[in-house]
């Protein structure tokens, strides 16, 4: 006999369940990571510039890959604007994948593999294969992943799906992608000096490879498997994962070993596997996508149910014209921060509900849901306040459906809210 499932709050919960304000131990964790990473950095410059040899093409290279790292950082926070992640976090898993993943990668590969593997490669070629197809995409794949594995262990109230797992994937990539066509850029402007053909070949042509790797395999896995129960998943989906990233690099990769006619060969199979790889990833960060608005709708209408929301401000909070309507509404007033933070803190409600229904943190949930309801009514409070020119006390001990009646009220009757009745 399944137990019964948890219902949404019927009424505010006292004060004394709320969570203390304050910096997060997410932020302080978050900050801490970055100021290390910065201070790391200096030895990426270093290996970077001992690589390349020139400061100046050192710099004019940096420029250069400044405009694949653009696109990719437009393609993540366009698929970041349903629910946004911690800018904090965010800002932990590019600058990850940009320092630490390209130290650690150079240090697995020189320290640990070339002494093992090396004295079994006969030739230059040999060892020219295998650093290519088999060290390159195992490794690599393997440290950008790591913002993501931190995310899923240790930040599970804001981990919450896939989506969230291609974003953080992307953005470590994004980081990794950035510092490797430095190298790339920089080393071939020292060699040949012209740079236009690689620039086209990873800057224009394929900005979004790395991101695509890292995001389908880890990102995913790791993103589906924290919707599971239990963490003991990531057995599971972090080894899969890590092998389908590994997979989707390797493929990439080996073009140059397998496909024949050159240059012409090359690009006629960026047509035929490469263009399709990258329309399927977008079809499936698409199909996710919708996913999280389907799950946004039906956890709000839980709380709808409760009396929190009417029916019509649940479908203006869970699609994407509803949203700009209520943002348009409050662009007029002044009121565009407040809102955009009502709108992130009712999506926050909704996955809290989602993780509550599969059991995740039973424990700490009542004390979320209600630090989440009280912050909504703050928001409510603070926007109403300023459109009606007086205070609206939506306090605490109200019982829910007296709050919901008098913001019915309040909110439609006086044209102060654009949800209506």
């Amino acid at each position: 006999m399944s137990a019964p499932q948890p219902g949404p709050a019927a009424a505010p919960v006292p004060s004394p369940l709320r969570r203390r304000e304050g910096p997060s131990t997410g932020l302080v964790a978050g900050i801490v990571g970055i100021v290390a990473l910065a201070l790391a950095s200096f030895l990426v410059i270093l290996f970077l510039g001992g690589a390349i040899g020139s400061p100046v093409l050192l710099a004019v290279s940096g420029v250069m890959a400044l405009v694949p790292l653009s696109f990719v950082i437009w393609a993540v926070l366009a698929i970041d604007r349903w629910e946004p992640e911690p800018r904090v976090a965010m800002w932990f898993a590019a600058l990850w994948g940009g320092i630490a993943a390209v130290l650690l990668t150079l240090a697995t590969n020189e320290l640990v593999l070339l002494p093992i593997v090396g004295p079994f490669l006969p030739d230059q070629a040999a060892y020219d294969l295998y650093a290519t197809v088999v060290q390159a995409p195992v490794v690599e794949e393997l440290w950008k992943g790591v913002p993501v594995l931190i995310m899923f262990l240790l930040f599970r109230r804001t981990f919450d799906g896939p989506v969230d797992g291609v974003v953080f994937a992307a953005l470590s990539a994004a980081g990794f992608a950035f510092t490797e066509n430095i190298l790339y850029f920089g080393t071939t402007l020292a060699d040949t000096g012209d740079g236009s053909f690689i620039f086209f070949l990873r800057g224009i042509m394929s900005p979004l490879t790395h991101a695509i790797f890292t995001a389908v395999g880890i990102g995913l896995a790791l993103g589906l498997a924290a919707r599971a129960r239990s963490r003991a998943w990531v057995l599971l989906a972090g080894p899969a994962g890590w092998l389908v990233s590994a997979g989707l690099h390797a493929l990439w990769n080996s073009a140059g070993f397998w496909v024949p006619g050159g240059e012409l060969g090359f690009f006629a199979y960026y047509l035929v596997v490469q263009v399709p790889l990258c329309a399927l990833a977008a079809a499936l960060v698409w199909l996710l996508l919708r996913q999280e608005v389907r799950i946004t709708r039906a956890r709000l209408h839980d709380y709808g149910r409760a009396g929190w929301f009417t029916h019509e401000e649940v479908e203006r909070l869970s699609s994407g014209e509803g949203r700009a309507a209520l943002m348009d509404w409050a662009r007029r007033r002044g009121l565009r921060a407040p809102m955009r933070d009502y709108i992130h803190t009712a999506t926050r409600l909704a996955n809290h509900r989602q993780r509550s229904l599969v059991g995740r943190h039973v424990a700490r949930d009542v004390a979320d849901e209600a630090g989440l309801l009280a912050r909504l009514l703050q928001h409510r409070r603070r926007m109403v306040t300023t459109v009606i020119g007086q205070p609206v006390q939506l306090a605490q001990g109200t019982p829910v459906q007296a709050v919901a009646g008098q913001r019915v009220q309040r909110f439609g009757d006086l044209d102060a809210w654009p949800i209506r009745r």
